[in-house]
Parts: structure tokens; sequence; C-alpha cells
């Protein structure tokens, strides 16, 4: 009897100390587990806050661009208008034969047309016409281009222009003794004169549908 209860106090002495041991091997791993869990809080704070500084990063860039970009469509269009500005007395003449130009200069191809098709019933079909200059543009013809290139001409009356202008208008095109087609157009830049397609094409829209459309000059 004796006997047994010894090797039962034996017994239990080896499990107190095998759940001894087991205990402090868990306390290890969970203060292991906790140190772990500190760091990992501590990399997750440091990502928030990187996260959070790139936010404020990003909105202020956002802020900024947006700034700029509006900055820089101000300056476009004071471009565009300076350069419409500057060719407010220039006109376009599209569909003239250069083949008119031989033996003569392209002023007075420009000076012939303006006095005998486009103004012939001016009060002084002799006067200065105050061209300027004119040219074709581009300066060197396209190779295997069958279509002539768009004359140039810059007025220094801009009374004239708008004469030639109103004219042109007004009859839409004029013809040539061999009945070739020329037309005369406003010189303006590619901005506005993208503008204009755009507003033309509106106008047609509406007028297509019946609806009244068009430009109405308001009272002072």
């Amino acid at each position: 009897m004796e006997e047994l209860m010894g090797q039962i106090l034996v017994e239990l002495r080896a499990i107190k100390v095998s759940q001894e041991e087991t205990c402090r091997e868990t306390k290890e791993l969970l203060d292991q587990l906790n140190t772990h869990l500190t760091l990992l809080s501590t990399r997750v704070s440091q990502v928030e806050q990187r996260v959070s500084d790139l936010e404020d990063t990003n909105n202020q860039v956002e802020v900024t661009t947006s700034r700029v970009q509006s900055e820089l469509e101000d300056l476009q269009n004071k471009l565009d208008e300076m350069e419409n500005r500057s060719r407010r007395s220039n006109l376009r003449f599209v569909g003239v034969p250069e083949e008119m130009e031989a033996g003569s200069s392209v002023t007075k191809v420009v000076s012939e047309l303006i006095g005998k098709i486009i103004l012939p019933d001016r009060a002084n079909p002799e006067g200065d016409l105050s061209i300027m200059r004119a040219h074709r543009v581009p300066f060197v013809r396209p190779v295997n281009s069958k279509y002539p290139r768009t004359i140039l001409v810059s007025f220094g009356d801009f009374r004239i222009k708008e004469q030639i202008l109103s004219q042109a208008r007004r009859v839409l095109e004029f013809k040539l003794d061999d009945n070739t087609r020329f037309h005369v157009f406003s010189d303006m830049s590619v901005a506005a004169a993208h503008r204009c397609r755009e507003f033309v094409g509106r106008i047609d829209y509406f007028k297509r549908w019946g609806a009244p459309a068009g430009i109405v000059q308001l009272a002072n």
C-alpha cells in the first residue's frame, strides 16, 4: 500500500512538473505573440500614417494641378485671342488656280480678283486695296497635290477687308471666267476655326428640326 502511494506521488509530481513546463512554454509563446502583435501594430500605424501623408500630398497635387490647368487654359485663351487679333486683317482665298500667277504675282492676281469679281462696283475700282502682302500657304506646294494652295492676304485697311468678307458671306462663292469656283474666308486660329465649325454644326442641327437658330444681336 505504501509502495502504491509512493508511485502515485511520484506520478503526481511528474504531472505537476510537466504542467509547469507547459505553462512556461505557453507563457513564452504568448509573450512572443504579444511582441509580434506590438510590432505589427506599430508597423500598421506607420503604414496608416504614410497613407495619410500620401493622401494629403495627393490632395495638394490635385489642387495644384487644377490650378495649373486653369492658368494654362487662361494663357491658351489669351494666346488664341492675341493670335486672332493679329489675323483680323487677313483673308484666305481658297480654290484660286495657281496657273493664274504665270508671269504675274500673287498680289496682282488677288487685286484683279477683288476689282473684277468680288467688288466690281467699288466707288474707286482703280484705288489702292491696301494689300500689305499676299502669298500661298504652305510656301511649297505638296507633291502630287491636285488642289491649289490657299492664298493668305493681309490688308492694311481693315475696312476693305470687311467689304470683301461681307460680299463673300453674301454670295458664298465666286466664279472665274472658266466657271472655276473660289471662296473667301476669315483667317483665324485653329482653335477659333474649331469653335466656328462646332457652332455652325449646332445651328444646322436645330434648323434640320425646324427650330429657329442663329445669332441675335441684343440692343444696347
